[in-house]
């Protein structure tokens, strides 16, 4: 079992949000389903797909153990939107890339939604640290993510 602040995962696995509607309700629910951390991506979600996504997800995910997430990249245009979203329908916790924001640790702050930003770097995970981050997606140069970075890891 991992913890992530009170929150209980049974099998330490965090699928990937793989944007452009690869990372839906269906397989999010399936990974929560066997104690993993099921994933949405909302990149380029309307609002309202999202909600409904998050809904679906939830009304399948039939077994304890498990956790479902929202990944949203901090590059789109409507972030902020998709963030109040994903709190609003009470995700488990969000993990936010391809960029890094500051603003969003007081988003989640008095909510019961973990944050877990994609870093690249020390310097990066020390900063959202110091922010609060609930936990951390830590990335190489070579990762197929958007890190903001041209550092090579080998």
């Amino acid at each position: 079992m991992v913890r992530i602040g009170d929150l209980e995962i049974d099998i330490p696995i965090i699928q990937g949000g793989m944007a452009i509607k690869a990372s839906m309700s269906r397989l999010a629910a399936a990974v929560a389903n066997e104690g993993g951390v099921g994933v949405i991506a909302a990149t380029a979600l309307p609002i309202d797909e999202l909600k409904e996504e998050i809904k679906k997800a939830k009304k399948n995910i039939i077994n304890k153990g498990g956790a479902l997430g929202v990944n949203i990249m901090v590059a789109a245009s409507n972030f902020a939107d998709l963030v109040k979203a994903s709190i609003e329908e009470k995700v488990d916790m969000i993990i936010c890339g391809a960029g890094f924001s500051r603003d969003v640790f007081d988003m989640v702050k008095n909510t019961e939604t973990k944050l877990v930003p994609i870093v690249s770097s020390l310097k990066l995970a020390k900063i959202a640290e110091k922010l609060g981050a609930d936990a951390l997606v830590v990335e190489g140069g070579n990762a197929g993510g958007h890190l903001g970075t041209d550092l090579d890891s080998w």
